[in-house]
């Protein structure tokens, strides 16, 4: 191939490193299909954005998909599993303050784990030391939005149209400096 692009979710094969590169776990619930009145207005997406974030959303059916409970440290899926019972629970407990109208109850618990990065950007770009190599990891559940940008960045740099600010999202860049 003349260029090759990896888009491998959070798996990055052993060539390509970043110290920025962390694996975390996430949890998530969906409840049984909710009585009418047991879903709030038009659906909308619900991000509860504090350090231990979470989020809410609603499904055709009627469901509410509840997640977050994120963990860096657990990344085992034996581990995850595990945790399953206390974080569907903590997820339960979550969303019966959000919206106390719903039925809290899960009928499918599930988890995961995800790429992120220590600095919350993720890491698109040419592979150091492969220059026909790119790769695109660390959406830290921001695929949607990082990866309409990894595919700009990246086709631009196969183009050989290469921006400054790519260096911002490069693979080996530098962790941010602390503020005092």
């Amino acid at each position: 191939a003349k260029q090759v692009v990896l888009a491998t979710g959070y798996v990055m094969p052993d060539f390509v490193s970043s110290s920025l590169h962390k694996i975390s776990s996430s949890w998530a619930i969906a409840t049984p299909p909710q009585p009418a009145g047991g879903l709030w207005r038009d659906g909308a997406l619900i991000w509860e954005a504090s350090e231990n974030y979470s989020y809410a959303r609603t499904t055709t059916d009627n469901r509410i998909i509840m997640g977050g409970e994120d963990d860096d440290q657990v990344i085992e899926p034996e581990a995850r599993d595990r945790l399953m019972p206390a974080k569907s629970e903590a997820l339960l407990h979550r969303l019966n303050g959000l919206w106390s109208h719903a039925e809290p109850v899960a009928e499918f618990v599930w988890s995961g784990a995800f790429g992120t990065t220590t600095d919350g950007l993720p890491l698109i770009g040419r592979v150091p030391g492969h220059p026909r190599i790119h790769a695109a990891y660390g959406y830290g559940g921001n695929g949607i939005t990082y990866s309409y940008l990894a595919s700009r960045i990246i086709a631009a740099s196969i183009a050989g149209n290469d921006q400054p600010w790519f260096d911002d999202f490069a693979i080996d860049r530098d962790a941010p400096k602390a503020t005092p």
